[in-house]
């Protein structure tokens, strides 16, 4: 599946393709990062709280990446999937067409 959105950076866009695309009522509630060592090669770490909804319900994640761009759209995937493990989100049925 190949998800697409828009909003005023990447993670913005992602969070909105998961809405759209998924259902997912996801938003980003908190947002931290930081460098893991020193010098450009240093990898980054990302952390999100995603609130679930309107509720007060939210979830947690953590992403590692060289890019902190790429480490904050891991950490969003890792709160999906820990709500998912959780059961406070539910993803829909994927149907799934089978090439000919």
């Amino acid at each position: 599946m190949r998800l697409a959105g828009t909003g005023n950076g990447p993670v913005d866009a992602f969070v909105n393709a998961l809405r759209q695309a998924l259902g997912l009522d996801v938003h980003v509630q908190h947002y931290h990062e930081h460098a893991l060592g020193v010098g450009e090669d240093a990898n980054a770490a990302a952390y999100v709280q995603l609130r679930i909804g309107t509720g007060l319900h939210a979830v947690y994640g953590v992403g590692l990446d060289p890019s902190i761009v790429t480490a904050t759209l891991r950490a969003v995937v890792s709160a999906v999937n820990r709500g998912i493990a959780d059961g406070k989100l539910a993803l829909p049925a994927v149907r799934r067409v089978a090439n000919a």
